[in-house]
């Protein structure tokens, strides 16, 4: 399908037959989403809202009702809740499992298959928002444990040990989700131990050199599941997390640079040197990964863009210094306008051609019963 749509685009632009006519081919050839295709992304919206209503339901009720409980009240509540959800799930994930080995056994009937492959998607679907539910429930738990018993432990440990909780969660779901919450949380109790424990490295890690933390273990993240997702099919295909970890990582890497371009980017210190050689080498391995290895669109969008912003910036550091900002706004404005053309151009163009090398991938629903139950994909 996304084959032919490109070449319908092709046809239009070579001028061999009118926007009209590109119209009417295009509904002709497109399978436009019907009354149930509506119906079943209503319900999974529906769904993890409720999922997640839920879960911070039970923890404003303990907020609220904090003096009227009693200490063994608020255990046995959580603790059931949190029972009751982990049930669910291995219901639901087992009556997926079979949905889906029922769907397979009526492979020769198109139209069964298809409704038996939309009804095992929703019950894997159901079952990881009961355990994104359960994971954020575990995570009020250990809060309760703390605040009753007064530990003393920091506020970093708790969310350290609460993503150390999750991690089988994640693992069994293989889920977007819980893959996003389980990296959110491990970026968060490094960021607070390392305020936390500021004063005991200050002179040796400041703050250039805690953002090459998050840096690292982002893109670390990033370059770990996109080459498992490559070799495991289905369990560790997280394309939101992917490309969460990456937007983070770059956007944190553009800033450092930049900071380094306005700090001390003339000093010629070893970190300074260091930091930049790394960026610059982790553009051209990244464009030589996603351009020829395993073709992208978006990582490429990345990494683009962050060079403009880059290269903003070293301009605007040269230029201001000693000249006459007038001139030096005109000049920056034409780059930035006529670089980011030229890049959406290229890139435009490679998406066109790479839309072919996309239809030799499994498609997304037969990727989801490989390995893992219980991801949502988009219908080709």
């Amino acid at each position: 399908m996304s084959q032919i749509k490109s070449q319908v685009c092709g046809w239009v632009e070579q001028g061999h037959i009118t926007q009209e006519q590109a119209n009417t081919l295009y509904r002709q050839v497109t399978v436009l989403p019907d009354a149930s295709s509506w119906r079943g992304l209503i319900a999974n919206l529906l769904l993890w809202f409720g999922a997640l209503s839920f879960a911070s339901g039970v923890i404003f009720f303990f907020a609220y009702n904090w003096q009227s409980l009693g200490r063994f009240a608020k255990f046995g509540l959580i603790e059931v809740a949190i029972v009751l959800a982990i049930s669910a799930f291995a219901w639901l994930y087992y009556r997926a499992n079979s949905l889906s080995t029922a769907s397979h056994s009526l492979r020769h009937s198109h139209s069964n298959h298809s409704n038996q492959s939309n009804d095992s998607r929703f019950g894997a679907t159901t079952a990881n928002g009961v355990l994104l539910a359960a994971s954020v429930l575990v995570g009020g738990l250990l809060a309760l444990v703390g605040q009753t018993y007064q530990t003393g432990a920091d506020p970093w440990q708790l969310f350290a040990l609460w993503a150390l909780v999750i991690l089988p969660f994640a693992w069994v779901a293989g889920f977007d989700g819980l893959w996003l919450l389980l990296v959110g949380l491990i970026n968060l109790s490094i960021g607070i131990f390392l305020d936390s424990f500021s004063h005991l490295w200050g002179a040796f890690l400041d703050e250039q050199g805690q953002l090459l933390i998050f840096i690292c273990l982002n893109l670390a993240i990033y370059y770990a599941f996109v080459f498992l997702d490559r070799n495991v099919v289905g369990r560790w295909h997280a394309p939101i997390l992917e490309y969460a970890c990456s937007l983070f990582a770059m956007g944190c890497f553009t800033w450092l640079i930049t900071w380094l371009i306005f700090d001390d980017f003339f000093k010629g210190d070893g970190f300074s040197t260091g930091v930049i050689s790394g960026y610059l080498a982790h553009l051209v391995l990244g464009f030589v990964i996603f351009r020829y290895r395993l073709p992208r669109i978006y990582p490429l969008a990345l990494g683009g863009f962050s060079l403009i912003a880059v290269g903003a910036a070293l301009l605007i550091r040269l230029m201001f210094e000693d000249n006459d900002p007038i001139g030096g706004f005109l000049f920056i404005g034409l780059y930035i306008i006529l670089a980011s053309t030229g890049l959406s151009i290229w890139l435009k163009e490679l998406s066109r051609k790479l839309k072919p090398l996309s239809e030799l991938e499994p498609e997304p629903a037969a990727r989801a019963t490989q390995g893992k139950v219980g991801d949502i994909h988009e219908q080709q």
